[in-house]
């Protein structure tokens, strides 16, 4: 029975790569001997031939040889680079010679499998996310060439083939007209008609590079639904207010006109002391009616007011002296409630494209709630910064009583005040001017530590 024998060392590092390179040195030095042996010890030419061409041979073979792993190197990195990965583990199966080097690039080649099917597995959930969304998204290059457009988009487009903005200009030039002026990072409104439906979108944009491409991200969203509820909603609140505010009028004045009527339906009395005082209860209840026919139509001229806003003429507007000349028609009566007013604007170069006019009013209005909501040793404040990402920000501040939270999100509705002989316009006026300016108000305030309202530009 034959036995298995475990190769000796010998025989297990005779095909290693040093062995035959030694070999093949010993070789070629044997020849090299031979021939001139040949050459000169006997007239073999045609030996001397064969011998000659076998040392080139050798030579040849021996160069061949040692550059053999340069040749593996440059086609596993012509793989590698083209993502020919059936052709790199070709290569990397150099054999037994190259151990270490098939080693590292078996390695290789198995991280880069790995990884190019993690990156295949994230394309695909990112593809099948965006295919499944219910916003719209669209996106082109600098040529406005559109590079990718989810189902959600052409769906809301009512279009099925989209290769460039030329194309959607054809079909929806507001919206194309959108998507070259928007900046980047930006948003715009945008009214479409598709179909016979009217549509509101919303657009949000991002830009990014691909493959040496700027690419631009555009979402757009139909916010005619949202919109639709929101103005529902504000007239349901100014409805309320005008009917509560007008029945607060309307009820007395018909009590008192009613009262007046049966007076009048009577037979005067023939005393004159009673017809005296029944004259005088007549009167009483005629001027109590005129006086709240004359607040009703003050409240009626308040809110003509407040929905007639002038639009903004615009011009560069310095923060400094618009807040200090706000400040400072308050001083007699800060003086007068033991109030101090501090103001401060840091840049003091700071300006801005602002109506002046109506960005003082807004001011002015601030100041003076603030300085009611104060009490005495009060200090009410008006400052001026800049926020770490540029954005300009005026801040009127108090540390009086503070706003019940219940009111907080009703100090904005028009007519809603806190105060017995407010108009509660003031703050309605100031939000709509500031959305003329494209700037926004808050509010944050605690009960007993003071209010503070935040305007940013």
């Amino acid at each position: 029975m034959p036995r298995n024998y475990a190769p000796s060392k010998p025989i297990r590092y005779l095909g290693s790569f040093q062995v035959k390179i030694i070999l093949r040195i010993l070789f070629l030095t044997t020849s090299i001997g031979a021939v001139l042996w040949v050459c000169t010890q006997t007239s073999l030419y045609a030996t001397m031939t064969i011998l000659i061409l076998a040392c080139i041979a050798q030579v040849w073979s021996l160069i061949r040889f040692a550059e053999q792993t340069n040749r593996h190197l440059i086609r596993f990195l012509e793989s590698v680079k083209y993502g020919d990965t059936v052709q790199m583990q070709s290569v990397a199966r150099l054999g037994g010679s190259f151990e270490e080097l098939t080693k590292a690039f078996t390695a290789v080649v198995q991280d880069f499998e790995r990884i190019r099917g993690e990156k295949e597995e994230q394309y695909l959930a990112l593809q099948t996310i965006l295919h499944h969304v219910s916003i719209g998204l669209l996106s082109f290059d600098d040529n406005e060439m559109i590079d990718f457009i989810n189902p959600a988009a052409r769906k809301l487009l009512g279009l099925t083939q989209i290769r460039t903005l030329a194309t959607l200009n054809v079909h929806h030039k507001p919206l194309a007209d959108a998507l070259r002026s928007i900046p980047q990072n930006g948003k715009l409104l945008v009214k479409l008609v598709v179909g016979e439906e009217i549509l509101q979108l919303a657009l949000a944009s991002t830009t990014f590079r691909q493959r040496g491409r700027d690419i631009t991200l555009i979402s757009l969203q139909n916010i005619v639904s949202e919109l639709e509820e929101q103005e529902i909603i504000a007239w349901q609140k100014l409805i309320r207010v005008l009917t509560h505010e007008i029945m607060n009028s309307v009820a007395p004045i018909t009590s008192l006109a009613e009262t007046v009527s049966t007076l009048l339906a009577e037979d005067l009395p023939d005393d004159e002391h009673d017809r005296r005082e029944l004259l005088s209860d007549v009167r009483d209840a005629v001027g109590t009616i005129a006086r709240r026919s004359a607040g009703l139509l003050g409240f009626v001229e308040n809110y003509r007011t407040l929905s007639r806003i002038p639009e903004p003429n615009f011009s560069l507007c310095k923060i400094e002296p618009l807040l200090k000349d706000s400040v400072r028609l308050f001083e007699q009566e800060a003086r007068e409630r033991s109030v101090s007013l501090e103001c401060s604007t840091e840049p003091r170069t700071m300006e801005i494209p602002a109506d002046r006019t109506l960005l003082e009013q807004v001011i002015i209005n601030l100041v003076k709630n603030a300085l009611q909501a104060s009490t005495k040793g009060g200090v009410v404040k008006a400052k001026a910064f800049q926020s770490p990402t540029g954005r300009i920000i005026i801040e009127v501040s108090d540390n009086g009583t503070g706003i019940a939270p219940e009111a907080i999100d009703k100090i904005f509705i028009p007519f809603f005040t806190t105060k017995p002989e407010g108009s509660g316009i003031g703050l309605s006026f100031a939000r709509q001017v500031l959305r003329k300016h494209s700037a926004t108000i808050s509010v944050v305030s605690e009960v007993g530590n003071g209010t503070t309202f935040t305007i940013k530009f």
